[in-house]
């Protein structure tokens, strides 16, 4: 399975730190089960889901990110908002990694 995905959007992580080694679990579309990969924290930010929205470019890049490379910035920020039931003006924490 190819490691497409080094970008995800969640809440909470207050303390995580470039460098954090984490578990995580990995699902694919079409596939059952989840796989455990470790990655690597590369950089963690807090960040207003809305950004994605305002600069096209960057929305279509974060968008494919995150494991959508269908999807515009808009069309995931819609998503987003509509399953966490949150706003686009949401901070959200934007984590940077590397499987390891």
């Amino acid at each position: 399975m190819k490691n497409s995905k080094d970008v995800r959007r969640t809440f909470g992580f207050r303390n995580l730190q470039p460098g954090a080694l984490l578990k995580a679990a990995v699902r694919t579309q079409g596939q059952l089960g989840v796989t455990i990969k470790v990655i690597r924290v590369v950089s963690v930010r807090k960040e207003a889901l809305s950004k994605m929205v305002h600069d096209r470019e960057y929305g279509q890049r974060e968008a494919a990110r995150e494991g959508y490379p269908y999807l515009s910035g808009e069309e995931f920020v819609n998503c987003f908002c509509k399953k966490f039931k949150v706003i686009p003006a949401t901070p959200v924490t934007r984590i940077e990694f590397t499987y390891v």
